[in-house]
C-alpha cells in the first residue's frame, strides 16, 4: 500500500493531476456521493484512484450521475475500471398489459460475473469488501462504443445501412444471444437488456454484455427486452409513430395503414412492424419482429426459440460472404 507521498506521485504519473493537497483516503463505500473525483478508494489491498461518477448516457439525460457507479485507476498497474457499489432500488416497467416489478440486486451481478468469467461475450470483474463490509463490483473497462450510440452515428440513409451495416451487426448480434440463453441455462438472466448495455469492443470488434444488476420475477423478460434491441438495429434507432406521420418522406397510404397492432409491447410509441415502412425489410425479419408487438401473431418461450428463428433468417437472408 502506497502512503499519501506515494500516491501522490503515482497519480501525477499516470494522470498528469498535480494532487494538492495529497488524495484523501476512503475506505468505507456507505455512503457513494461523498467519494469524489481524486479521493483513492482503498479495496482488498488494492488503490484506486476515483476519477468521477458514472453518467446516464441515453435519452438526453447524460446529465444524470448514478452516484453508485464511479470511473477509476487501480494504481498498481494503471487499469481503468468502473467500481460499483452497493445500490438498491424498485421500479416497475410494463409489457402490453402486464406490470413487472424490477429490482436492483448487487448480489446477483455478483453472481453472474463469477459465472461468467472468462467469457468474452460479457464484461469482466469481481466482487470484493470493503473495510466496512460494503460489496464493490470492480469491472474491467470496456473500450469502445454501445450498440446505441454505434448505430446513431452511422450517417447514411435508412436503405444505405439496411445493405451496407445491418448485415454484419447481425451477424455479431448471434453471439449475444447465445450468451443470454447461457445465462438461462445456468439459472440466472441478464434483467436490463438495452441496446447501450451492448458494448463493441475497439480491440476485438466483438459485442459484448454489460451490466447485470437488475432482476425481475419474470421468467421471460430477457426474452421480451430483446426484441428491443431487434427494433433499434433494424430501424436505425427509434422510429415513433410521431416522426412517421410527421414526415414528408413518407406516403400517406403508409401512414394510413398504421395501427396500434404495429406498436412494440414495450413502448408502445415505437413502431415494431417495419416492413411497412422500409418494404425491403425481408419476411423473416418481419416475422421475428411481430412477436415482439403488442399484439404478437406468436410468442417467444425461450431464448432458444428466438435464436432458432434467428439463425434461420440470417442463413437465408444474410449469408456470411
Amino acid at each position: 500500500m502506497m502512503d499519501k507521498k506515494q500516491l501522490t506521485e503515482r497519480i501525477r504519473e499516470l494522470t498528469g493531476w498535480a494532487m494538492v493537497p495529497p488524495p484523501n483516503i476512503i475506505e468505507d463505500t456507505t455512503d457513494t456521493m461523498r467519494i469524489t473525483r481524486g479521493d483513492v478508494l482503498c479495496l482488498d489491498g488494492r488503490q484506486f484512484l476515483i476519477t468521477g461518477h458514472k453518467y446516464e448516457t441515453r435519452f438526453g439525460i447524460g446529465d444524470q450521475p448514478k452516484y453508485w457507479v464511479l470511473g477509476a485507476y487501480q494504481l498498481d498497474n494503471g487499469q481503468q475500471k468502473i467500481l460499483k457499489t452497493e445500490f438498491h432500488e424498485d421500479f416497475h416497467v410494463h409489457i402490453g398489459v402486464f406490470r413487472v416489478h424490477c429490482y436492483r440486486s448487487p448480489e446477483k451481478e455478483a453472481q453472474v460475473l463469477d459465472l461468467v468469467r472468462g467469457d468474452h461475450r460479457f464484461m469482466q470483474g469481481y466482487t470484493t469488501t470493503d473495510a466496512a463490509g460494503n460489496h464493490v463490483r470492480v469491472i474491467d473497462f470496456i473500450r469502445g462504443q454501445s450498440l446505441f450510440n454505434m448505430i446513431h452515428n452511422i450517417n447514411k440513409t435508412h436503405r444505405q445501412y439496411f445493405f451496407q451495416d445491418l448485415p454484419w451487426i447481425l451477424r455479431k448480434l448471434l453471439p449475444c444471444l447465445e450468451a443470454i440463453e447461457f445465462l438461462h441455462q445456468n439459472g440466472t438472466c441478464h434483467g436490463d437488456i438495452r441496446n447501450d448495455h451492448i458494448i463493441m469492443d475497439s480491440d476485438s470488434g466483438c459485442f459484448r454484455w454489460i451490466d447485470f444488476d437488475l432482476n425481475q420475477n419474470v421468467a421471460d423478460f430477457d426474452v421480451w427486452s430483446i426484441g428491443n434491441i431487434f427494433n433499434y438495429a433494424l430501424a436505425k434507432g427509434i422510429l415513433s409513430f410521431k416522426s412517421v406521420l410527421d414526415s414528408r418522406d413518407i406516403p400517406e397510404e403508409i401512414k394510413k395503414s398504421l395501427s396500434r397492432a404495429d406498436a412494440g409491447a414495450f413502448y408502445e410509441y415505437r413502431i415494431m412492424n417495419l416492413q411497412k415502412i422500409y418494404p425491403y425489410v425481408t419476411d423473416r425479419l418481419a416475422r421475428i419482429l411481430k412477436h415482439f408487438t403488442i399484439q404478437p401473431t406468436g410468442y417467444y418461450e425461450s431464448m432458444a426459440q428466438v435464436i432458432e428463428d434467428y439463425t434461420d433468417m440470417l442463413d437465408a437472408d444474410f449469408p456470411s460472404s
